[in-house]
Formats: structure tokens, C-alpha cells, sequence
């Protein structure tokens, strides 16, 4: 017997709803609502040679799934100035009924042909502002693995075209494919009844004709459909990359690349004030990385310049336009901070005097240990049992006056007569100070310029550096603290 079937028992499939191509379209349209993409009416004014480069940049990012890839869509928008100008000049072109295109005439400029920054560099401008000289675009992008099957691209294409006619977006939007290294992005541009397609061909190899001017021309004038007899308009650069400086040494004014022992000569015939605080400035290696050169030619008709195999009127000596670009090492050692970061080391150390002049410090190490306040204790008449030890400091120190420590005594005098220049008739160093400066209690808490303060700790870091490191400067220190002790006890005024 036939049996009865029943429809109903088969499986029906409901086409009302939604397929996942159908939500990812969709969801992509609704983004460009979000951003407010189809009502970028303000058209910007012309943009200025490499202000792209220049300019700081906008990002705006969605993440969204299609299937099982993740999809990372992201804005770039440039910040550019004169923002209120640019509103007040598009509304008046909107009352006259004038519309343009932002991306057609950023397209058609020629001041961002070139761009001036290095791609190797991560985190600088977008392939795509620096191919076209686009202000404002979206590019949709994987955040795992790269899009590489040819049916996936064409199907997340055909989405990307049909969520820019169905919200009128006027932004160019462009989709990454294939390995990202290789910087391959597809996209378009929809204004009014114009569509703008962008399309990206990897080469491995450059075919022979495409290395030169002419071949190229063949190429984009056949792809126009249409015999074009006016003559194109050509923009070049060429390149030149020098990069023999990475570990060369160099020098920073007098000083060679390693420090000099004593770079302070001390003559008396050529004794000048900048010697006791200057310090090396420069770098301890060659800061340059590499240098570039550019030869361009910024407009050029193809009909007066030929560029062949054979041929070419592209000679960097005969280039209307040269720049040159340097890049330097992000974060190369230099003289100056290498000095003051073990000044700054070194002034926590605990050490004591004694343990670092040894011997030296024997002789006025005697003057350390009297107590200062016995001054306004002591009787008025001496007894001989504290005469007799004045005595004896005072022998050692006319005979401590030849100093055994790393400093020659004539370089230590020099150091002296800097610090306290009010010890010399004719001083070569006074202090140049404002007497009635302005008290500010907000300003940053430092020395004041040319100070007794400032001047002993420019002189103590230089000592570090160039007289025997820790032992100058206690050799220079005990003997300030000496003097300062002196103009104290018998109430000397302290210049500085």
C-alpha cells in the first residue's frame, strides 16, 4: 500500500530570516550611522605640502565577527587646524547647492605625493594616506589570521559595497587582504553617481618595462578604456640611503668619544672662567643612524621627459629639488647625562673622608674633631692644655699646605680662588649676582645662577669626571669645608 506523507513533516527552511552575511552587512551599516559617516558634508580646506605627516591623527574602532574571523574596523581621521573656517566655507557652499567630495579632491592634490616620514618606523603614517593623500578613510582588517581565501574576500568586499550604497557614506572604506606585511588594501568610494574603486597587485618581482616611467604610463593608460591625448602629469623622487655611521666613533667639540683624563689645562696665560663649569656635551657614539637624500621632481609632463631602458632624464644632478632626512638612534648615550647620573649615583655614598684620601686626610683630620661650640665656652685666658693642640694644627697645616691628594695643588688653588674669588686682590671670577632679586616662593627650589652652591657642584662633578673620580672629590670637599670653616670662625663673609 502507498503510505501517506505529510509535508508538514518535512524540514521547511524560513528564507525571512536572517543569514549571518545578511547581520555582519547589517551590523557594518549601522557602524557607519554611529560614526556619522553618510553626514561628513564639511569639506576641509586644501591641504599644505606634508601637512599628513605632520598632523596628528584620529582613531575610531569597532570590532565586529563575521563567521568565525574576527573583524577589526577602524577610522582614521586626520586633525587638521582651522576647524571654524571650514565649517563657515561649507556652509556657504551648501546654501549655493554646491557639493564636493572630501576624498576626490584630497585625491587630485599634489602637495602629499611624497610623504617625509620612514615606514620602517611603527606607529607613523598609514600606508593609505601616504599612497593617496587621504585625510579621512575606514579600513576593515582581521585581528588574527590574514584573509587569504579569494571566495572570502569577494564576500566581505560585496558587504563593504553594499553597507556604503544602502548609508550613502561619502569615506573611503578598504579592506586588508591577503598577508598583512604585505600592505594589501581593496576598497571604494561612493559620491552621488561616481563609484571610486582601489586596488592593490602584489609583485614578488617587478616586471623589466614597470622599473621605468614609460612602461608604467602604458599600463594606467590602458586601463582608462579610452585614448587620452593630453599629457599626464608625473611626480618622482628617488632615494639614496647612507647608513655607514652605526658604530663609528665621534667626538663633541674638544673632547674625543672616551673622557680625557684632564681635559683642563690651567695655564696662567690662558686661564678663562667658562673652564670651571663647563661640561662635555654630545654623544658617546655616532648618533646618526642614516641619512637620506631626496631628488624630486615634484610636476612633470610625460611628454618632455623620457624614462626607458635605454634612456632616462632623471638624473639626481639635475633634479629641481633636493632634501635630506636624518635618522638618529632613539636612545644613544651622550656625555652629559652619563655624567650627571653617576653624580647623582654617587651622592648617596656612605664613605668617610679618611677611608677615601687616606694619608691625605690625616693632617687635617685633627681640625675636624674640635668641637666649634668650645669657642663661646672656653675661659677667656687659654689654658696651655688647649694651646698646645692649635699649635700643632697650626704647624700641620702650613705643612699640609702641599696637598698629597689626587688634585696638584695649583689646580686646587685655581678651584679655590673660583669658589671664594674674594681671597684675590684682582679676582678673574666674581660673582655675577643680582643684588635685589625678587622673592618667589612658587618657582622651582634650586641654586640661583652663578652661586657659591651652584659653582661647588659644577666643580665637584667635574672632579669626579676628570681628577680621580670619589678621591677628588673629597680632596676638593675637605678643602672647601676647610675654608668655609675658617671664614665662619672668624666671621668672614661668604660670597655667592
Amino acid at each position: 500500500m502507498t503510505e501517506e506523507i505529510d509535508d508538514l513533516e518535512f524540514f521547511q527552511q524560513d528564507f525571512t530570516t536572517a543569514s549571518e552575511w545578511e547581520i555582519f552587512t547589517a551590523r557594518l551599516e549601522e557602524i557607519f550611522h554611529e560614526w556619522k559617516l553618510p553626514f561628513v558634508n564639511v569639506i576641509g580646506n586644501k591641504l599644505a605640502r606634508n601637512q599628513l605627516s605632520t598632523c596628528d591623527w584620529m582613531h575610531t574602532e569597532e570590532k565586529i565577527n563575521f563567521a568565525d574571523v574576527e573583524l577589526l574596523i577602524r577610522r582614521y581621521t586626520a586633525k587638521l587646524e582651522d576647524a571654524e573656517g571650514v565649517e563657515k566655507t561649507a556652509e556657504k557652499k551648501v546654501e549655493e547647492g554646491v557639493r564636493e567630495c572630501q576624498a576626490f579632491g584630497d585625491l587630485m592634490s599634489l602637495e602629499n605625493d611624497f610623504s617625509i616620514l620612514d615606514e620602517k618606523i611603527e606607529g607613523e603614517l598609514h600606508p593609505i594616506a601616504r599612497w593617496y593623500g587621504l585625510r579621512d578613510f575606514v579600513v576593515v582588517s582581521p585581528t588574527g589570521q590574514s584573509i587569504k581565501n579569494e571566495s572570502q574576500i569577494r564576500i566581505l568586499l560585496s558587504s563593504v559595497h553594499i553597507a556604503v550604497a544602502e548609508s550613502n557614506c561619502e569615506v573611503p572604506v578598504f579592506v586588508q587582504v591577503l598577508e598583512k606585511s604585505h600592505c594589501v588594501f581593496l576598497g571604494l568610494c561612493e559620491f552621488q553617481s561616481t563609484r571610486l574603486s582601489f586596488d592593490v597587485v602584489h609583485l614578488e618581482k617587478t616586471p623589466p618595462p614597470f622599473k621605468y616611467l614609460s612602461g608604467l604610463l602604458d599600463m594606467f593608460k590602458g586601463k582608462i578604456g579610452v585614448q587620452y591625448e593630453d599629457p599626464v602629469s608625473v611626480g618622482v623622487r628617488l632615494n639614496y640611503r647612507l647608513g655607514i655611521f652605526s658604530g663609528t666613533s665621534s667626538f663633541s667639540g674638544k673632547w674625543s668619544s672616551s673622557f680625557a683624563p684632564n681635559p683642563f689645562s690651567f695655564d696662567e696665560s690662558d686661564e678663562e672662567p667658562e673652564k670651571f663649569s663647563v661640561f662635555p656635551f654630545g654623544a658617546l657614539c655616532e648618533p646618526v643612524e642614516e641619512l637620506i637624500l631626496y631628488c624630486t621632481w615634484p610636476h612633470v609632463a610625460d611628454n618632455v621627459v623620457i624614462d626607458s631602458q635605454t634612456y632616462s632624464d632623471f638624473e639626481p644632478l639635475q633634479a629641481p629639488k633636493w632634501s635630506l632626512r636624518a635618522r638618529f638612534e632613539p636612545l644613544p648615550a651622550c656625555f652629559l647625562s652619563s655624567i650627571l647620573e653617576e653624580y647623582l649615583h654617587h651622592l648617596e655614598c656612605k664613605t668617610t673622608l679618611s677611608e677615601l684620601l687616606g694619608d691625605s686626610f690625616v693632617g687635617t683630620a685633627a681640625a675636624f674633631e674640635s668641637n666649634p661650640l668650645d669657642l663661646l665656652t672656653e675661659p677667656k685666658l687659654p689654658i696651655l692644655t688647649s694651646v698646645l693642640p692649635t699649635l700643632s694644627r697650626r704647624s700641620t697645616r702650613k705643612d699640609s699646605q702641599k696637598s698629597s691628594g689626587p688634585i696638584r695643588d695649583e689646580q686646587l688653588m685655581k678651584m679655590l680662588y673660583y669658589l671664594f674669588p674674594d681671597a684675590q686682590e684682582e679676582s678673574q671670577h666674581p660673582y655675577q649676582m643680582a643684588e635685589n632679586e625678587i622673592y618667589d616662593p612658587l618657582k622651582i627650589k634650586s641654586a640661583s645662577p652663578d652661586s657659591l652652591v651652584q659653582r661647588l657642584s659644577a666643580l665637584l662633578a667635574i672632579c669626579y669626571e676628570y681628577f680621580g673620580g670619589y678621591a677628588a672629590m673629597a680632596h676638593l670637599w675637605m678643602e672647601f669645608a676647610q675654608e668655609m670653616r675658617y671664614r665662619v670662625e672668624r666671621c668672614i663673609q661668604i660670597p655667592g
